[in-house]
């Protein structure tokens, strides 16, 4: 699988749509690729035609957990919307990550590993007693088993999974002050990318900049390959 260039995914986070609007509006060409979470398709869903009518790449962050033939179903109507990527639970087993895979049309399939808002204790309380870096290490090996395109994972995992040659997708990134998160396992874009991240997904950092494109700037040029 060819490497894609390392870069970054801008989160719409806003409060309100027309707050994303005006954001992606700011930020123009120097970004083309943009995450659309539940919260925001669910706000206003033509926000995906919208994004593609102006030349941009979709990340549909939905995390489907459900039985194979639902999930199957959920990815292929993410490809008639013209989605370039959506994600599926990794811990929803083979047979879900196979119907994603076999969805005609499909867009690339990211399986989420351990959220970022989990940690050890987190996965016990949910009977998981490996503790995040071995489930994270466990899922890997069935993303790369099963063909997935990608994975999505923390920061601090990044060095126990280059050797897998997935895709690696990081949300968990800081840059500069921001709001109140509940992220646990965080870094910043340099480390993120220095490690082996190929596109760190990044929202209230860009968001509430004084300047987002001037952020966008700056977090690219910090970042010396």
């Amino acid at each position: 699988m060819t490497r894609p260039k390392k870069d970054i995914i801008v989160a719409l986070d806003g409060k309100t749509v027309r707050q994303d609007k005006d954001l992606v509006m700011k930020l123009g060409s120097q970004v083309r690729f943009y995450k659309v979470s539940p919260g925001l398709y669910f706000k206003d869903p033509t926000i995906v035609r919208w994004l593609k009518q102006r030349g941009k790449k979709i990340f549909l962050d939905f995390k489907w957990y459900d039985i194979p033939s639902q999930v199957k179903r959920s990815v292929e109507a993410a490809a008639r919307l013209g989605v370039d990527s959506c994600t599926v639970h990794l811990s929803a087993g083979r047979d879900v990550l196979r119907a994603a895979l076999s969805a005609r049309p499909r867009p690339l399939i990211w399986g989420v590993s351990v959220l970022t808002s989990f940690s050890d204790r987190d996965l016990r309380d949910v009977g998981v007693s490996a503790g995040v870096r071995k489930q994270v290490l466990r899922l890997a090996r069935l993303a790369r088993r099963e063909g997935l395109d990608g994975m999505v994972c923390s920061p601090l995992e990044l060095p126990l999974l280059k050797k897998f040659g997935l895709t690696l997708v990081t949300p968990g990134i800081r840059w500069g002050k921001v709001s109140g998160t509940d992220q646990k396992r965080v870094s910043t874009p340099q480390d993120a990318w220095k490690n082996g991240a190929d596109f760190v997904v990044m929202g209230r950092s860009i968001l509430e900049a004084r300047d987002p494109a001037r952020a966008v700037r700056d977090i690219r040029k910090a970042w010396k390959p």
